[in-house]
């Protein structure tokens, strides 16, 4: 009697304790996964370079297209020198088995065309995708990860040449920042692979921001309400960047966030937290861009530091956040000897949007 009594209390207690463990909120993560949508992780992982578009096209096409398509895709934008994020890459469409597992592909043809590439891309795409082209004269069609994991593949078909040829002239930008938006998720995927930094961490400060833990704190100076981060790696090296993410705000009771604003409040920054470093005003890139749910201006240029003779790029955004009455500045800067400071950039830009008020 007293074994089927034990029994039946100790069935009651596993049925309350997962009960209990039923009612529970699912443990908080300390991974930031908003990009981990992006990529495909049950396919095989995608070949080559992120700057690389292989161009798939007829000769016909490519012969009338060629110097707009590498104007287009193959920009340049000053940081310290010239650089562009995107290479054109003519490829064969006799490899296509191979180059499907890679990054980034861009596929042009029309409907008329017997080309091989024109009648390649009337095999494979859909039937309806086929007939918005019949009716509508030309269509732009985008693929993410659909032979690996991390990939973007773009077709563009016209009902015939002079329709192909006036969907690029159309959709140009459109184009462009499909290939950009898929460089900057899948830079910032890489840089979310770490943990993040607790939420604590911002728990003095009017905001937060998704940090990944390999960032380090470089200034904290509350009373002035600038709030500086730093990733190096632990040994110094040129091969690898020494990366900077630097928050300052201050009241504002009306939004005065201008132009003249910005390079003012950068140029007291970089004075005081980054020992001395310098920018010419004549030698930046100014613009209006969207920065979260906010519009910002951006200043996009070189800096210098004539006391330890180094120089690197920087970006620095500032908006104005009406519920709060505030005016904030990011700033983001990358001395980085050996490489490339646009992608560097680009990829700090998509951390520094995790930016919340509270």
């Amino acid at each position: 009697m007293k074994s089927k009594v034990l029994l039946i209390f100790l069935g009651a207690l596993l049925l309350a304790l997962a009960l209990a463990s039923c009612g529970k909120s699912a443990p908080k993560t300390d991974k930031y996964s908003f990009y981990e949508s992006t990529m495909d992780t049950s396919k095989p992982q995608a070949w080559g370079e992120d700057s690389d578009i292989h161009v798939f096209c007829d000769d016909d096409v490519w012969k009338v297209m060629q110097d707009y398509l590498k104007s287009n895709l193959e920009r340049e934008t000053f940081v310290v020198v010239n650089e562009k994020y995107f290479s054109l890459i003519r490829s064969d469409l006799s490899d296509i088995d191979n180059l499907l597992h890679y990054k980034n592909l861009l596929f042009l043809g029309d409907l008329k065309s017997r080309g091989s590439v024109s009648q390649h891309m009337r095999a494979t795409l859909d039937k309806r995708n086929l007939e918005r082209v019949t009716r509508s004269g030309a269509e732009m069609f985008a693929a993410k990860n659909r032979w690996v994991q991390d990939q973007l593949i773009i077709y563009m078909l016209g009902s015939d040449l002079e329709n192909l040829i006036k969907i690029n002239l159309l959709q140009t930008d459109r184009l462009y920042n499909l290939f950009l938006n898929r460089l900057g998720e899948r830079l910032a995927y890489q840089a979310y692979r770490t943990k993040t930094m607790p939420a604590e961490f911002f728990n003095d400060y009017p905001y937060s921001l998704q940090i990944p833990e390999n960032f380090q704190l470089f200034q904290n100076d509350k009373a002035n309400r600038v709030l500086s981060l730093l990733y190096r790696m632990r040994s110094e090296s040129r091969d690898f960047p020494d990366k900077y993410i630097t928050v300052y705000y201050e009241d504002m009771a009306a939004d005065s966030v201008k132009l003249g604003w910005l390079q003012e409040k950068r140029k007291w920054l970089a004075g005081k937290y980054y020992d001395g470093d310098e920018f010419d005003p004549k030698m930046l890139r100014s613009e209006r861009l969207n920065f979260g749910k906010y519009t910002a201006w951006r200043i996009l240029g070189p800096w210098k530091n004539l006391k330890h003779d180094i120089g690197g790029g920087f970006q620095t955004f500032a908006f104005y956040d009406e519920t709060q009455k505030r005016a904030y500045l990011i700033d983001n800067s990358v001395y980085f000897p050996a490489g490339d400071k646009l992608p560097v950039l680009l990829e700090l830009q998509k951390i520094s949007v995790t930016f919340r008020t509270k």
